[in-house]
């Protein structure tokens, strides 16, 4: 009998197994096969959890000794994990002319079906307050208006990608710590393997 494995399914069973499987692992199909699972800030796709972040940049993990909200160390490991996507040679620096783009993961928080069976009363809890903005998500973000300037910002810059592909795979791959850090009575979709 023949057995085949995506060589990218294996990867990430190595990337998720305990030391004793990894080496039982590497005894079966050689540690050859196994470098590319590794967590490395040249590849993206390699940053599968917090620890792989922590491990890429050469950080301890984060343990809290002042019993924080989960929210406020969820946020923690995001940034720590956005940090380790841009890879090695991204410098991201906020720009005042407009002329680059960042990404944010952009999360659905209800399908339209169950927007279309809300009643008319739950419906409108989730519009905003803001006769003149309509709905704002805009989790933990400033909004300030009417006032002697206009200041907007929307997202936390520091959860922003370089790419469309890397922040899909940020609110993908790490949709538990997004869900602890918005805190919402929402259900958790798929996670990318």
């Amino acid at each position: 009998m023949k057995v085949e494995i995506e060589e990218s399914k294996l990867q990430t069973a190595y990337a998720n197994a305990c030391d004793g499987v990894k080496d039982f692992m590497e005894s079966l199909f050689g540690k050859k096969v196994f470098e590319a699972a590794k967590p490395t800030l040249d590849d993206y796709k390699t940053i599968r959890t917090y620890e792989d972040a922590c491990k890429a940049l050469g950080e301890p993990i984060f343990e809290d000794p002042n019993n924080l909200p989960n929210h406020i160390i969820a946020l923690m490991k995001l940034e720590t994990i956005s940090r380790a996507l841009w890879g090695r040679n991204f410098q991201p620096k906020p720009d005042g002319e407009g002329s680059k783009v960042y990404w944010y993961p952009w999360f659905a928080l209800w399908t339209k079906k169950e927007v279309e069976d809300m009643n008319p009363e739950q419906r409108g809890a989730l519009l905003s307050a803001s006769a003149n903005s309509g709905a704002i998500a805009g989790f933990g973000s400033l909004y300030a208006n009417n006032r002697s300037s206009y200041a907007l910002a929307a997202l936390g810059f520091r959860l922003c990608q370089e790419t469309e592909e890397k922040a899909k795979y940020f609110g993908q791959q790490f949709i538990e710590l997004w869900a602890e850090y918005l805190k919402f009575n929402f259900t958790v979709g798929n996670r990318l393997k």
